[in-house]
């Protein structure tokens, strides 16, 4: 699975946005969709949105695409809405709102002399993710949304949905001739060497998965949540093909931000959606290095794109210091650690040779020492490495063996300490 080139994403991220007013967006909405009301302006990336407001109280999301952005893509977006609605009609993600002669989209042109293609879709209401308190029972459900959505789109497949994406973490390794722009040198190495060793050790792994269309951005700007619930997911412009479990990344990644307990917050948002849809061993061993790419990815596409539009500069950082800080302290943990987190909240053994440990230890209940009746401090004691091949290879010259939890040497372990 080789990153695919980014020509046409990094044009739509290079684009200038849509720059309508909101009488503008009004006039619009009006004459392609039928409907009068107020609109109000909501922070965009690459396109230009707005809260419509009808005249009879229901709400809308008028969406101006990037003129920049692939007719195509859109049309993904459309009809992986429609398929959702069609599936799954309880979840809650946008519908979306056909023009007065029944069209899913309609084309204006701007006072520039650009084109865009423009969508209503319906309003969710909810408070973001981002200002939420995040409860146990909220991450847990975060989790469980992000599983449902992904079963939504199971068996839905469309010609667009292996484009060009920068946020796309198969592509990642792409971005390798954007770090220049990271100031800070120290955050540049580490992106530098985590996109590497996904590209060079994760990818082939990655190749390996089950995949499908998936959202690929339920994000803390994206999850609308009430009190203790996620009402809504929106923004389905990141959507593409890619292993199942990239989906589960994005919400662990932003989450263990600015935290107290990151890899307890990780843990929770990965039971609840192991609790909907159950991840493979081999899924769940990669996450600590997606969910540093990821992190990599948003220091990157930040810094870069800061030069690029700095006009935007405050939409565009936003969080990116939490990103470098949440980078470095996970660089700092020991992978394995971070792993068996995973696989616990997984509903697996914390250690894949715990189970095999666990029995060996009952069969041996009565040759195996009890060593808290010996006096620990007056004992020959030694720490084993992953490589001690058995017992015998300790010597006589030792009482107790010490070894790492979970590694490959732990019945020599075992047998020597009996």
């Amino acid at each position: 699975m080789s990153p695919a080139p980014d020509s046409r994403a990094l044009s739509v991220l290079e684009a200038k946005a849509p720059d309508l007013s909101a009488a503008q967006a009004e006039a619009f909405a009006q004459r392609h969709f039928g409907v009068r009301g107020s609109a109000r302006a909501l922070p965009s990336e690459r396109d230009q949105n707005f809260h419509l407001r009808g005249a009879d109280g229901r709400e809308f999301v008028l969406k101006i695409a990037n003129p920049a952005e692939d007719p195509s893509v859109l049309d993904f977006q459309s009809k992986a809405l429609l398929h959702i609605a069609s599936v799954d009609p309880e979840l809650p993600v946008p519908h979306l709102v056909t023009t007065t002669d029944g069209a899913e989209s309609c084309e204006i042109e701007a006072a520039d002399g650009r084109r865009s293609i423009v969508r209503l879709l319906s309003y969710l209401r909810g408070g973001v993710l981002a200002d939420a308190r995040r409860s146990r029972e909220l991450l847990r459900d975060v989790g469980a949304s992000a599983a449902r959505l992904g079963q939504a789109l199971r068996g839905f497949f469309h010609p667009a949905s292996r484009q060009d994406l920068l946020w796309d973490l198969t592509q990642a390794p792409s971005l390798l001739k954007r770090t220049h722009a990271i100031e800070d040198p120290e955050a540049r190495r580490l992106v530098e060497r985590v996109l590497e060793h996904l590209a060079s050790a994760v990818m082939p792994e990655l190749a390996r998965m089950r995949a499908q269309v998936i959202h690929n951005d339920v994000s803390c700007m994206n999850t609308l949540v009430d009190a203790d619930r996620v009402v809504g997911v929106i923004d389905f412009g990141d959507m593409v093909h890619a292993p199942l479990v990239c989906d589960l990344v994005v919400p662990i990644a932003e989450l263990m931000v600015d935290v107290d307990d990151p890899f307890g917050v990780a843990m929770q948002v990965a039971a609840g959606y192991c609790a909907v849809e159950r991840l493979s061993e081999q899924e769940i061993a990669v996450l600590y290095d997606l969910v540093a790419a990821r992190m990599s990815m948003a220091v990157a596409i930040a810094a870069w794109r800061v030069a690029e539009h700095p006009e935007n500069r405050a939409y565009i950082t936003a969080g990116i210091e939490g990103n470098i800080k949440a980078l470095l302290w996970l660089a700092d943990r020991k992978s394995d650690f971070f792993r068996a987190c995973m696989r616990s909240a997984g509903g697996f053994a914390a250690s894949p040779s715990a189970p095999a440990l666990a029995r060996w230890l009952g069969e041996q209940a009565r040759e195996a020492g009890a060593i808290f009746e010996r006096d620990l401090a007056r004992l020959r004691k030694r720490v084993l490495a992953d490589d001690v091949p058995d017992a015998a290879a300790l010597g006589a010259a030792v009482d107790v063996a010490i070894h790492p939890y979970g590694a490959r040497a732990c019945r020599a372990a075992a047998s020597a300490a009996a």
